[in-house]
């Protein structure tokens, strides 16, 4: 039998009471709830530990911790910043079983992704006076590229070990990459590099490129005068 059964009929009234000004103050005769304990982290840090979660997706959590202590000074248990990855739906990864990919492998997938279909319809579109120039990259030199550039039927410039690679193309790379190095943040993904690469493409006047194509009679003059050695190109 609880206590309450045993209740003087002054301690019921004060009960009575005590509920009837709750239910005065607050629509409800319930209990108010209770706060517990004091959050260990606050909405801000809460977003620091999600972003660097994201931005770093092989950390851990006791790698986190760290991080969040070294970088704003707030302490707090492996347990905490697993449950505030779990509330946003962020849980343990386990790294890919992936298969061993060999020379082959690469080689195979450089035919299938540019030669095949890029450069083979390029040269047939060009006809017999078509010179496949690439330079001396192991890649590019492989037996089997060899092989699949011989049975297509495909002529290959001959390129001098050392030598400089005078194709424009080379300024735009270089133009490319120093653009996406100055992103803020930095692409994260091979999705993200892919969009920033076209992005920055699309960006490049047509003036410049029709520049570099002119400026390829100079280019090839200067080369001659120093007789190969190194150019201001």
């Amino acid at each position: 039998m609880s206590q309450r059964s045993h209740l003087t009929d002054s301690e019921a009234w004060r009960v009575v009471g005590r509920i009837w000004n709750r239910f005065l103050e607050t629509g409800s005769a319930g209990r108010r709830p209770r706060h517990g304990c004091r959050r260990a982290t606050t909405p801000n840090e809460d977003r620091y530990l999600v972003l660097t979660a994201r931005r770093h997706r092989n950390m851990n959590a006791t790698l986190l911790q760290q991080h969040l202590r070294s970088a704003i000074g707030t302490t707090v248990s492996t347990q905490t910043v697993r449950n505030r990855l779990h509330g946003v739906g962020l849980y343990d990864r386990r790294p890919m079983v992936c298969v061993r990919l060999t020379s082959r492998h690469r080689h195979d997938r450089r035919d299938d992704e540019i030669l095949r279909p890029i450069v083979v319809p390029y040269a047939a579109a060009i006809g017999d006076d078509f010179i496949l120039m690439d330079d001396n990259c192991r890649p590019h030199r492989a037996n089997l590229v060899e092989d699949f550039l011989y049975e297509e039927g495909i002529v290959r410039m001959e390129w001098q070990a050392s030598s400089p690679d005078m194709n424009p193309i080379e300024h735009v790379w270089d133009a490319l990459g120093r653009r996406v190095a100055g992103y803020q943040p930095p692409p994260q993904t091979l999705q993200e590099l892919e969009r920033a690469l076209l992005k920055e493409w699309d960006r490049i006047p047509h003036l410049v490129i029709n520049s570099l194509i002119d400026s390829m009679p100079q280019r090839c003059s200067t080369l001659l005068a120093v007789r190969g050695k190194h150019t201001p190109y």
